[in-house]
């Protein structure tokens, strides 16, 4: 249901439902259309990049497996070709060098007895490279070539900082192990394909052993800090001998698409990986490009759906703004002529209510305001009965005080003050009466409401102090400003703070707070968008549930020497500035007036 001053939506309501319906028509197969095409091409990009990595992967391992098992492979044969018997030192060396020179993947071989003495080496320094014995006992690397089993050592880094691993092969003669042929080798070639398989600008390519540890890695520096790899499925699947491909968050939350695949029997693995930002880049790009495509097509539609519209809704658009100044009040607006279809006529007939509502409006108004003026001189003459009748007695009283052949001074004195103070009395009566028939215009301008409840508090403190009321302000120190009359809006503040001190004889606390007003008080009250909420809270001991709705008429007062004046003229100067006041109250425990007042 409408109620008197709600805004009417009816042309927004209309506008957006034609609206709607081209751009829907429109919009929704695009959409549609562009979300089948986008999510189809999305699983393709990702199942395609899923196996591309996969298969780099798997690429990787079969080329590093062939590496390491050929380096075994020759280690193995070479142990078992290599006959040192009456071959003098120089004679093995220059065999082994001949091996290291045919086959580029050796760094360094070395021929030991099992007692650990060096009968040759590539090397210059000669050094023994593995210790036979530790602590008094077999080092596992002699322990399994006395097996008769080849020994393999896990990848490390030299001092030169290229990656080696050693290979230990026992030398047979008679089924008896009597040497050992140690060999150093070079997996430069392994961090060269790992280089090579890297995907992308932020892709990366790895291996890692079955710590985790990474072995080889595109970003040198995780090889030589012995960082790991932590993703323990992939670790335990690669250990198992499984492959395969998979989308996962790295322990810095970096999504990667990536494969793994094991390398041989070593329990390693090779991973390559990149970012999905980067990997589905391509998806992203074409999402965006038909979002475009979309929000284009959208926009052409609202275009031509608008000036489609505007044609059908400008005469509703007209009626629907008459109406808007008549629920506010604008009874003088007139709806221009919006056509000779039924619009039209419906538009002439509320030209027509409006006049009339106007006639009956000023009738209403004259009707009021001499009802108000006959309560008000119906009040007014019954108050100023009781001065007169008291100025009757006294003068009475003096005339005979003067008769007398001794006057007495001081009780002459005393029924002149009498009928001074009724005189005084009745003429205040009268300006209050004139005050309310007919208020001065008011003379606005911009001021800080702030300030003047500044100025009006510090006016009363020391008064509010002797009856034990503390003030408390709370609003903002920079000025809150109002187009208002200054002078009114002081009277009404200086007799709000009264009335509120007057009501803890015992002493309590008054709060004035400054806020804007809510939209729900805003849309109640038919105030403007800028309108300020001010509220006078205090502990006294409250209004009545009776009294409450007779506080703000004229004459009406709950004290005993009050004159029933204050708060009737506080509601007439904020109506004046159309602002309302309200009041709520509990027993014992205090009231709160509330001023809602527009800024401009």
């Amino acid at each position: 249901m409408l109620k008197f001053g709600q805004k009417i939506q009816i042309r927004h309501r209309l506008l957006t439902r034609l609206l709607l319906s081209h751009i829907l028509i429109v919009s929704l197969p695009l959409f549609f259309t562009g979300k089948v095409l986008v999510d189809t091409a999305q699983e393709s990009i990702e199942e395609m990049i899923l196996e591309r990595n996969l298969e780099f992967a798997i690429r990787t391992t079969r080329f590093i497996d062939l590496k390491l098992e050929t380096a075994v492979d020759i280690v193995v044969n070479q142990a078992k070709n290599l006959s040192i018997y009456g071959m003098n030192k120089t004679s093995l060396e220059l065999a082994i060098n001949t091996i290291v020179s045919d086959f580029a993947l050796f760094d360094n071989l070395s021929v030991l007895d099992i007692s650990g003495n060096l009968i040759a080496s590539t090397s210059f320094d000669e050094k023994v490279p593995f210790k036979f014995s530790k602590n008094g006992e077999t080092s596992p690397v002699l322990a399994t070539i006395l097996k008769g089993k080849t020994f393999r050592t896990d990848v490390y880094v030299s001092e030169e900082r290229l990656p080696l691993l050693d290979i230990g092969e026992p030398i047979e003669l008679h089924g008896e192990v009597f040497a050992i042929l140690y060999a150093v080798v070079d997996l430069k070639a392994m961090w060269d394909i790992v280089d090579e398989n890297i995907v992308g600008e932020s892709g990366e390519a790895f291996i890692f052993n079955t710590n985790g540890v990474y072995i080889a890695h595109s970003d040198r520096i995780n090889v030589y800090q012995k960082n790991k790899f932590n993703n323990e499925e992939v670790i335990q699947k690669v250990s198992e001998k499984e492959s395969g491909s998979m989308i996962y968050k790295t322990s810095q939350n970096i999504e990667m698409v990536a494969g793994y695949a094991p390398i041989g029997d070593y329990g390693w693995g090779a991973m390559i990986q990149q970012p999905t930002s980067e990997a589905f880049a391509p998806a992203n790009r074409m999402r965006v490009r038909v979002f475009q495509f979309m929000v284009l097509s959208v926009i052409l539609a609202s275009l031509l759906a608008f000036f489609y519209t505007r044609w059908i809704v400008a005469p509703v658009k007209d009626l629907v703004s008459g109406m808007e100044q008549f629920s506010k009040g604008a009874l003088d607006y007139r709806i221009q002529n919006v056509g000779k279809d039924e619009i039209g006529a419906l538009a002439e007939n509320f030209n027509e209510m409006a006049v009339r509502l106007t006639e009956y409006q000023n009738t209403l108004k004259r009707t009021e305001r001499l009802e108000t003026l006959g309560k008000l001189a119906s009040v007014l003459s019954h108050e100023i009965r009781n001065p007169l009748n008291s100025m009757v007695i006294n003068m009475q009283i003096l005339k005979r005080e003067l008769a007398k052949e001794i006057v007495n001074k001081e009780r002459v004195e005393k029924f002149y003050g009498i009928l001074a103070s009724e005189i005084k009395r009745v003429d205040q009566l009268v300006q209050d009466f004139l005050l309310i028939a007919r208020p001065p215009k008011l003379e606005l301008e911009k001021v800080a409401i702030n300030e003047i409840i500044d100025e009006v508090s510090m006016m009363q403190v020391a008064d509010s102090l002797q009856k034990g009321v503390r003030i408390e302000r709370e609003y903002e120190k920079t000025p809150i400003h109002a187009n208002v009359d200054a002078a009114k809006i002081r009277q009404v503040i200086v007799n709000l703070v009264l009335n509120a001190i007057q009501a803890m004889p015992g002493g309590g606390r008054l709060k004035i707070a400054i806020k804007e007003a809510d939209k729900e008080a805003k849309y109640q009250n038919k105030l403007p968008e800028k309108s300020l909420l001010i509220s006078f809270s205090d502990t006294g001991h409250g209004i009545k549930p009776e009294d409450l709705n007779k506080i703000f008429d004229f004459y009406y007062s709950t004290k005993r020497d009050g004159s029933g004046l204050g708060l009737a003229v506080v509601q007439q100067i904020i109506e004046e500035h159309n602002g309302i006041i309200s009041v709520e109250s509990e027993v014992g425990k205090g009231a709160t007036f509330n001023i809602y007042l527009p800024q401009n």
